[in-house]
């Protein structure tokens, strides 16, 4: 039995399809990968810019407001009631010697700059740094924001408040860093 021209050059074509596939296998695992490595490297990126941005004084002030606004222990959701007994409400947090002093506006800041970028990002990794901050900042925000009148209300955080609103309830269920408990 003799192979004749055309049978070689089918086997041939055949053989270049099998390598052909396997390249195109190879090169799309390659991207696949090589994406979601990406993706880890930025938020590493993102989360450290964080960490460099959000220090011990912020956290501070959000566990002595988050503390002094524990609706638990009799206070109104929009007052804060310190240990020294000054009170103060969510109105006056980003006034000019308000109690959040500053602090709790850079964070907000902070996360409605990195918001527009989260849902490129291991999301997971943030909101178990971050996530208890978030979602208390957001529940502050949208109180402001609720204050507004509909037709005049302007966009306050719009990016940071967009995302949490679109994600908070998934992201309640993972696991987040505890900075404080409610006493």
């Amino acid at each position: 039995m003799e192979f004749s021209q055309l049978d070689f050059i089918e086997i041939r074509n055949w053989i270049l399809l099998v390598v052909g596939l396997i390249g195109i296998v190879i090169t799309l695992r390659t991207f696949r990968n090589s994406t979601k490595r990406r993706k880890i490297d930025n938020t590493y990126k993102t989360l450290e810019f964080l960490r460099d941005h959000i220090g011990i004084g912020e956290i501070n002030k959000f566990i002595e407001l988050f503390q002094a606004n524990n609706e638990i222990s009799g206070v109104k959701y929009n007052e804060f009631r310190f240990e020294d007994g000054q009170t103060d409400t969510i109105e006056n947090m980003f006034s000019e010697g308000g109690c959040g002093n500053g602090e709790i506006h850079n964070m907000i800041e902070l996360f409605n700059l990195i918001s527009p970028t989260l849902q490129k990002l291991e999301t997971k990794i943030i909101w178990y740094e971050y996530g208890q901050i978030m979602i208390k900042i957001h529940s502050w925000t949208k109180y402001l924001q609720g204050l507004e009148p509909k037709d005049k209300r302007k966009s306050f955080y719009s990016d940071f408040n967009s995302y949490m609103d679109k994600n908070w309830k998934k992201m309640l269920n993972e696991p987040t860093k505890t900075y404080i408990y409610a006493e």
